[in-house]
């Protein structure tokens, strides 16, 4: 009989976790929004709870306080792009294919996530000496390292001609990180167009040959 109870009991409470982990994500999301149009430290307690329609304490039952705001943020947006990079290098395409996928990858992240894109780069320095700030660091170490992978091969298989490759990865990664700043998520270019516009440049450059 207790086993029989056991089972129930603990799908409520997965469901009840379930509930919790939703509703956190949710005020995370609405921070992101407020943090983007106001900025970091131009947003009080009070405008989030206005925004989240929660009370103060509602409001710290699903935050511990506005940099555990950032820490969430980063996440929302970091881990789905290493997903999906993941499996694009996992599949062995060749560098060029490979490379253009991953653009796509982040521009495609850039257009679903552009809140939270823009609030951590303009932001990130409120959380660089935090313990978790390890963490991130980690994950967006591991994305660069799918891209200069990628370089490495395309190098070694006479696919790309690189005399820095350190230098290529940056040019690469700030070319399409910072398009946060200026791209339209519902304007005239789409998130795909962009990625290859970039990479058409990035490959082949732009003197006539």
């Amino acid at each position: 009989m207790a086993r029989a109870k056991a089972a129930p009991e603990g799908l409520r409470q997965a469901r009840t976790r379930k509930r919790y982990e939703g509703r956190r994500q949710e005020v995370a999301d609405i921070a992101a929004r407020v943090f983007a149009e106001r900025g970091y430290d131009a947003t009080s307690i009070d405008d989030l709870v206005e925004a989240t329609g929660l009370q103060r304490g509602g409001l710290y039952h699903y935050m511990e306080g506005k940099k555990d705001l950032l820490i969430r943020i980063h996440g929302r947006f970091i881990e789905p792009l290493l997903d999906e990079s993941r499996e694009i290098c996992a599949a062995a395409q060749p560098p060029d294919v490979a490379l253009r996928l991953l653009a796509r990858a982040l521009m495609g992240n850039i257009d679903r996530y552009r809140d939270q894109v823009t609030v951590f780069f303009n932001e990130w320095r409120m959380i660089e000496h935090d313990p978790e700030w390890t963490e991130i660091r980690a994950s967006r170490k591991e994305f660069a390292d799918m891209i200069d992978s990628v370089l490495e091969r395309g190098a070694r298989e006479g696919v790309f001609t690189i005399s820095d490759r350190r230098m290529t990865l940056f040019a690469f990664l700030g070319m399409l990180n910072y398009s946060h700043q200026w791209f339209d998520p519902g304007g005239r270019v789409a998130a795909t167009e962009v990625a290859d516009h970039f990479c058409d440049i990035f490959l082949q450059g732009i003197t006539t040959r």
